[in-house]
């Protein structure tokens, strides 16, 4: 086959449809048509996707197979759509867990974890040609991360991998360690967006630049409108209103910015602002518009029942629709939210508010992004967005070939600081870290088709060991630095009356002091950070702790009770003594700019510049983290190797002891420098050691000597059980009895391992649904202690809250009757039933042969009976 060939009539394509591909674009199709594999880092939006379909060309042009990998299920079924309208639905099939259409076609659309069990599970992967791998950069993700490594560690050499990224900072430590696992990887990048985009900030009821004229700088005009803005005595901490969220929706549409998407972070929100709008009666659509929507609506329509269309307010969200806006979020039915999607696609929705799951990567490009705030849930509790969080999203603004640029729009809050969205708009990359550990399911497989040392040398190879591997060079030259300094301190530290050195390091280990000398010690470190304080002077650079965290300062004037700080991040305060959690030590001194004026955003950063200079190696190697250690240190137990030791008889042993804080401060940070070497040694191999030790004393794996592990009874039933909470499950399933539930309650008992906290903590009330939620719950506590002898940490608890729910659902109930019994939206309850329906699956191939085969198919069944799912 000629190559040359094929890529010249890709190119003369999109040609012929007024496109003409980008370098990196060409570059990558190129290094596929040489057979090498590809790691493509390019800006959302840029057209990565153009190098994906170039490899399924190449996949029909061989006759190889092409698989197309997407991290969740909505992105799978995108990605399906549009293959089959390119290639027809006879050349695409589509593999999600809960969905299996035309497995055995050329070209296959699967999610990460499909794939990953494929090939863990020596499924028939010969055929395969070419792998692409969508959205690679999530395998710093906690939960999805390790997939993708193990995709990239098992995938055959022979199968050419195409990896596709947004843009990270480390791409050079990704390829390279690509390269040491898979061999030839061309690095292809791209920090170009194809459409420009334009940066605002919405203050009140105006809309300024983000920019001044050096667009690295905030615009005058915007720090100024935030200024007087937060003089306002109304503030700016509040939630927008109706009259703004209208104001802003006319903003846009009065400068030609709709389409839009509006980030809002909280489905509540976004339903909330969808409501707004249909309060004020704003209609962003045409009659014409209108039309071809209701026709859409209608096609809907007919696939649900009247109850149905009630339980997910189906009427209140078409209307919205209706008028050109709607909510996009995991608690929407997933059918509107696809409907969404393909009108905003046709152009007939001006505006959507959508939480971060959008981010995900859903193709919904729009010509406006505005960002109601920089703050985001993470799971667990509210985390401010990274630079590569935001720039995803504001990358989804300005659709090419339809757009001449984009545009972001920030609302301002009381906390927004312009230098931060400034630097966060900036493009600034941050590094990717991977978040790799092997499961159970994981440590089964790979044991099943490899010898022990084979499967944990594999382990071994992952993106975590390299960067750890990497990152323990940069400790071992830390180590040497602090080594040297502190011989430096070793030499300079002097008593006449004796080793000065070993008194201070055995005064520093001898252990907690008598209360009353600890209350003596407190006493005197408020003395003394009373006496730094009134000590300071103008000019002079401190190292200070306040708040529980270590700063560095200049100060800038003294008064009476207070001084002007200006401080390493280029912040102005007011520090009073009683702020101070530690001395002010005094560290150096940094000549201030002259003749120019400190309320300079350029000047302060100048200033700040200056202290991190020059604290930089104090910083480095930690030589004032003993400032933020409570001042009990200073309290002296009494045993009798301190007594006895002959600097303790000297007169001047007080300023001896203050001498050496900087040697005990080093000390301490050469202590926590060996144990992170130490931890950082082989670490992902010890965890594999660690977590087949769990397997060995659960009787899953069995060994003839140590270095070994042949599959003990139980462990085939494991091998088919891909969920987090793997091994709480197989457990649980092998203490199962026959006739202990019925297909109902197989999937309302199956339910609690999905671990989901929406589903809750709450027992169920069916009573042998109770017994086997409790029975599960302290088999996880079980779990937990045994992992804790072998040093992990991967069981989480069940989430029983839902058992009723599922077996309700599962014995016929209509989603209305369900719906009713929990506080769960409709796109959650649809979201769980279909990971039920793949857990189901699942048990059904563990028991093989059993009644639990029988029985959990059924459940499967009864709970994927409906067209919802």
């Amino acid at each position: 086959m000629d190559h040359d060939a094929l890529l010249t009539d890709y190119m003369e394509r999109y040609a012929a449809r007024g496109i003409h591909l980008d370098d990196f674009q060409v570059a990558a199709c190129r290094a596929l048509s040489a057979d090498h594999d590809v790691l493509v880092c390019a800006p959302t939006g840029s057209g990565k996707t153009v190098v994906a379909h170039y490899a399924v060309e190449l996949a029909l042009a061989t006759g190889r197979r092409c698989v197309y990998t997407a991290p969740i299920k909505a992105l799978s079924n995108q990605k399906y759509t549009e293959l089959t309208r390119l290639l027809g639905q006879e050349n695409v099939g589509l593999l999600t867990g809960d969905t299996v259409v035309n497995r055995e076609a050329q070209i296959l659309v699967v999610t990460t974890e499909v794939l990953r069990n494929m090939l863990l599970q020596g499924s028939d992967t010969d055929h395969f040609g070419y792998t692409i791998l969508d959205e690679v950069h999530y395998l710093a993700d906690r939960d999805r991360g390790p997939v993708w490594e193990e995709i990239i560690l098992s995938l055959p050499e022979t199968v050419r991998l195409v990896s596709l990224s947004a843009t990270i900072a480390n791409t050079d430590e990704l390829v390279a360690w690509m390269r040491s696992v898979r061999g030839e990887t061309e690095l292809i990048t791209s920090e170009v967006r194809p459409v420009p985009l334009s940066q605002f900030v919405s203050v009140g009821n105006k809309v300024y630049p983000l920019y001044a004229d050096d667009g690295v700088t905030p615009s005058r005009t915007l720090t100024t409108a935030l200024a007087r803005a937060e003089n306002d005595p109304r503030g700016r901490n509040r939630r927008i209103t109706a009259g703004e969220r209208h104001r802003l929706v006319n903003y846009l549409s009065k400068h030609d910015m709709l389409p839009a998407i509006e980030f809002i972070f909280s489905r509540k929100g976004c339903d909330e602002a969808v409501a707004a709008l249909q309060r004020r009666g704003v209609t962003l659509t045409s009659t014409r518009e209108q039309k071809e929507i209701r026709q859409e609506i209608a096609t809907l329509r007919e696939t649900l029942s009247a109850s149905d269309r009630r339980a997910v307010r189906f009427d209140s969200y078409t209307r919205a629709l209706l008028n050109g806006f709607g909510a996009h979020h995991a608690g929407v039915f997933p059918a509107l939210k696809e409907l969404t999607e393909r009108l905003v696609e046709r152009g007939l929705i001006r505006l959507v508010y959508a939480t971060g799951t959008l981010a995900l990567g859903i193709d919904m490009p729009v010509r406006t992004v505005v960002v109601e705030e920089l703050r985001r849930w993470d799971g667990s509790d509210f985390v401010d967005m990274t630079a590569t969080e935001y720039t995803q999203l504001i990358g989804r603004a300005g659709r090419r070939g339809r757009d001449t640029h984009g545009n972001a729009v920030v609302l301002a809050d009381a906390e927004l600081d312009p230098e931060h969205l400034a630097d966060l708009g900036s493009g600034r990359l941050e590094p990717l870290l991977s978040a790799f550990q092997p499961s159970y399911n994981t440590v089964i497989n790979l044991l099943a088709q490899r010898s022990y040392q084979e499967a944990r040398q594999l382990m071994g190879s992952s993106f975590a060991q390299f960067q750890r591997d990497a990152d323990l060079g940069e400790v071992e030259a830390r180590r040497v630095r602090l080594r040297r300094r502190i011989v430096a301190e070793e030499e300079r530290l002097e008593c006449d009356f004796g080793d000065l050195v070993g008194y201070l390091r055995l005064r520093g280990s001898a252990g907690r002091a008598a209360k009353s000398a600890r209350k003596a010690a407190k006493k005197e470190y408020q003395r003394r950070i009373a006496k730094s304080f009134d000590a300071a002077t103008t000019g002079s650079l401190y190292a200070f702790a306040r708040d529980g965290e270590l700063f560095y300062g200049v100060v800038l004037s003294a008064e009476r009770h207070r001084l002007r700080i200006i401080d390493w991040y280029g912040q102005m305060s007011w520090l009073r003594v009683d702020a101070l959690s530690s001395e002010m030590r005094a560290v150096g001194r940094v000549e201030l700019p002259h003749g120019r004026s400190l309320r300079s955003p350029q000047t302060r950063e100048q200033v700040a510049d200056a202290i991190l200079a020059a604290v930089q190696e104090r910083s480095d190697l930690g030589v004032d983290r003993d400032l933020l250690e409570s001042w009990s240190r200073f309290a002296v137990p009494d045993i009798p190797e301190l007594a006895s030791h002959p600097c303790a008889a000297c007169p001047d042993i007080a300023t001896h002891i203050r001498e050496g804080e900087t040697l005990l401060s080093l000390d301490g940070r050469l202590q926590e420098l060996n144990a992170l070497s130490a931890s950082y040694v082989d670490s992902v191999g010890r965890d594999f050691d660690n977590t087949v030790g769990v397997l060995r004393e659960l009787g899953l794996l069995r060994s003839d000597d140590v270095g070994t592990a042949r599959l003990g009874p139980g462990a085939a039933l494991l091998r088919q059980l891909h969920i987090e909470s793997d091994l709480l499950l197989y457990q649980c399933l092998a203490a199962l009895q026959e006739g202990e539930v019925d297909a109902a309650g197989m999937a309302g008992w199956a339910s609690m391992f999905l671990v989901d906290d929406r589903m809750g903590t709450n027992l169920p009330q069916r009573a042998n649904l109770r017994t086997l939620s409790l029975r599960a719950i302290r088999e996880a506590e079980f779990l937990q202690t045994v992992e804790q002898r072998h040093s992990i940490q991967r069981t989480a608890a069940p989430t029983p809250g839902c058992t009723d729910l599922f077996a309700l659902w599962a014995s016929g109930a209509d989603l209305e009757t369900c719906l009713r019994m929990v506080r769960l939206s409709a796109g959650d309850f649809i979201a769980m039933a279909r990971r039920l329906v793949d857990l189901l699956g699942q048990i059904a191939l563990a028991g093989s042969g059993t009644w639990i085969e029988t029985t959990a198919f059924e459940a499967r069944r009864l709970v994927r009976r409906s067209e919802l799912l």
